[in-house]
């Protein structure tokens, strides 16, 4: 991937194209499906405390923004009819490039576009909160993780008794520990 049929003989580099807000990795999905063009949508995954608790959200790190590797005379007009591309970014007539080591850095700093779950996070014995659904803000244990279906097993109390449940990954989030304690007792 990466390498784009030319019409002008320039080689590829990378550009940024305006999308429509919230739907940057939709825009970047359907240049993907419809091209054999490189698309870099860097999102960050965070937590916010909203009026149903803490809520996980994944969002573009540039809002409207994506970057696109190619020719971009060649591909300049399949580009912004692609669905929810709004333009490309220029200066009059010119397409400012966007140094490639500036986007290796990017995807070295990180997670892959879609949300990356930390396996580590979801280690057998760990402590997790369920972020969403009927269950919300239930404690639970962690009995076993599956990366490639995203689903993790939890066990629970429920009246009394420990029930074994099976949930998306990304519905759950580390329990905040306890907080310890600093106070030293005094002597005597």
């Amino acid at each position: 991937m990466g390498n784009c049929s030319s019409r002008t003989g320039l080689l590829p580099a990378w550009y940024v194209l305006k999308a429509q807000s919230k739907r940057e990795h939709l825009a970047a999905a359907a240049i993907r499906s419809r091209t054999d063009l490189e698309v870099f949508c860097p999102r960050i995954t965070f937590f916010k405390q909203t009026q149903r608790g803490r809520v996980r959200f994944t969002e573009a790190l540039f809002p409207g923004y994506l970057f696109v590797l190619c020719d971009i005379n060649g591909h300049f007009r399949h580009l912004i009819s692609m669905e929810g591309i709004r333009g490309v970014i220029r200066y009059g007539e010119e397409f400012p490039v966007v140094p490639e080591t500036f986007i290796e850095e990017l995807k070295k700093e990180l997670p892959a576009e879609r949300r990356e779950v930390v396996e580590e996070f979801f280690s057998d014995g760990k402590e997790v909160v369920i972020a969403e659904g009927p269950l919300m803000n239930i404690k639970a244990i962690v009995s076993g993780y599956f990366p490639a279906h995203q689903r993790i097993n939890l066990l629970l109390e429920f009246l009394g008794r420990q029930v074994a449940m099976d949930l998306p990954a990304n519905t759950v989030i580390a329990a905040k520990p306890e907080p310890k304690s600093f106070l030293r007792k005094s002597p005597g």
